[in-house]
């Protein structure tokens, strides 16, 4: 689909960068204009048995993610995909507390920010490479 080195490789910094934004009430990416449907997202957590405020931590995140893709120039739907991906991986891992905990270490721990960023660098290469 995307077979540029460059993408994953300034997808890869992005990830590096990424930052306990999507924890806090009002994200960057609540004031960019955006099809995210907040709400929706939420909604659709609490179904699967998560916590208001859990599911909110998490679309938190995927909003937050797919500002961060597409300014990297990922088409929304890529975006999505690999949001999507790396949301499963990270509530595999990792609980809701857990990860609010490492997304707050990541500025100042590299090894944090190392795990974190090979679940985004596993999911790009998934889509990349389909």
């Amino acid at each position: 689909m995307f077979k540029s080195h460059k993408f994953l490789t300034v997808f890869s910094l992005s990830f590096l960068t990424f930052s306990p934004f999507f924890i806090a009430e009002k994200t960057i990416a609540q004031s960019t204009q955006s099809p995210f449907n907040s709400q929706q997202c939420i909604q659709g957590l609490t179904k699967e048995g998560l916590k208001p405020q859990q599911a909110s931590v998490w679309c938190n995140y995927k909003q937050e993610c797919l500002v961060r893709s597409q300014k990297e120039g990922l088409p929304a739907e890529a975006a999505k995909s690999v949001c999507d991906c790396s949301i499963k991986e990270f509530r595999k891992r990792y609980s809701t507390e857990k990860f609010k905990e490492l997304t707050r270490q990541i500025n100042n721990n590299a090894k944090v920010a190392s795990q974190l960023r090979e679940v985004g660098e596993s999911c790009f290469e998934d889509i990349l490479f389909e």
